[in-house]
């Protein structure tokens, strides 16, 4: 008897230990799904939440061009009678900002969709005011985008009447083309769908406004209640860029290059923290008395810094310069002087524009990565356009 009880026990206890195992890992399974499924969770609130940061900027991008674009348009109101006295860039600027590119602008709504197509998301991402702040936040940039297209949004003058006013004239030199311009402008600014358009320019100064208010407090609480902090934010960012190598100071020294078919660009990162580009670029002109190909040569110096994986140039305008060569134009006899007065303006033009370049456009910043072999690097602009270049061997 004493035996089979111990045999008893032995079985008892192989059974139990057994069915402790099976619970376990059933335990343990379950709490892996439960841990994936919040770790989804917690991305899609997350994806979302960096949507609408995305948009915030945007905004904010939008804002400072409205208050930059409503100064010039007032100006070009307050001088119609007077055109042919603006400068020649500062007409060709108005004009732009006037000039309806695309029909339609339009959001991209690939993350929204996303969020509205997971089934599960509406059961178990916790949190109804978060949900419901979503939502909010989606209703309210469909209705914004409804309202680009609207008059008092879109820009006022059709593409397709600027083209006619140079259709047929071919490549058109300054003065040919203020001829042209000058007219055209001073019509427009009398036109009143024009003056509607610059007159809202404090409406939609108004509404960015509001709706900045409303989505920065709005995505501040989505952070708070989801718990989202501003590492995990980085981290879901930076996870873009995973791909490829640091890029550290020794291996970003040197010259690189940046080839398209009729544009070369070379970088140069010294050391000691100085910067020097040169781009070469060949054009094709035809103009009243001389055509052909010329080439341009724009060396500029400055300097850089590299923290993390962002590279910030910082060029000084001074040291810009503007070779032009017309060895190529060929101009109707008796005309060489055109060329010559063509190339002078044209250098002038274009240096007075680099060197008077405003405070914010001389510091560019870009994520930059290197391949497996460390002589191809990756910049990604913050408008999220990549492209490459190449370690010039010497």
């Amino acid at each position: 008897m004493g035996n089979g009880n111990i045999r008893w026990q032995q079985f008892f206890i192989s059974v139990l230990g057994t069915a402790i195992g099976v619970a376990l890992t059933f335990s343990l399974n379950g709490m892996r799904a439960n841990n994936k499924q919040e770790q989804a969770q917690r991305l899609t609130a997350i994806m979302v939440i960096h949507d609408i940061d995305n948009t915030i900027e945007i905004l904010k991008s939008w804002k400072q061009q409205e208050a930059a674009r409503d100064t010039l348009l007032k100006y070009a109101i307050e001088n119609r009678d007077h055109l042919d006295k603006v400068p020649l860039d500062t007409l060709y600027t108005i004009i732009t900002d006037l000039l309806r590119i695309n029909e339609d602008y339009r959001f991209d709504t690939s993350k929204e969709s996303i969020f509205n197509s997971d089934l599960d998301t509406w059961q178990n991402l916790g949190s109804v005011k978060f949900l419901d702040n979503v939502q909010s936040f989606f209703y309210d940039r469909q209705t914004l985008q409804q309202s680009l297209n609207r008059p008092e949004w879109r820009e006022p003058i059709p593409y397709e009447d600027y083209l006619e006013m140079l259709m047929g004239r071919g490549m058109l030199t300054e003065e040919q083309f203020l001829k042209l311009a000058v007219p055209f402008l001073k019509e427009k600014l009398y036109d009143n769908h024009v003056i509607y358009y610059i007159d809202q320019s404090n409406y939609r100064e108004k509404q960015l406004d509001q709706l900045l208010d409303g989505w920065i407090a709005l995505n501040e609480e989505n952070k708070f209640l989801m718990g989202i902090t501003d590492q995990e934010m980085e981290d879901y960012i930076n996870s873009f860029d995973a791909t490829g190598l640091a890029v550290t100071k020794r291996l970003l020294t040197g010259t690189w290059t940046y080839l398209l078919e009729n544009r070369n660009q070379e970088f140069t990162f010294n050391a000691d923290h100085t910067y020097s580009s040169v781009t070469e670029r060949v054009e094709k002109g035809s103009w009243l008395y001389f055509s052909g190909e010329y080439k341009i040569t724009a060396p500029i110096n400055g300097t850089w810094e590299l923290k993390g994986d962002t590279l910030a140039i910082i060029l000084d305008p001074l040291t810009a310069d503007l070779i032009v060569d017309i060895s190529n134009l060929v101009p109707e006899e008796g005309k060489q002087d055109s060329v010559v007065s063509w190339q002078k303006r044209y250098r002038e033009r274009n240096l007075k524009v680099t060197r008077e370049m405003p405070e914010e456009a001389r510091r560019n910043a870009y994520k930059v990565r290197l391949d497996s072999s460390k002589d191809k690097m990756q910049w990604t602009t913050p408008a999220g356009k990549t492209f490459y270049l190449k370690r010039k061997q010497e």
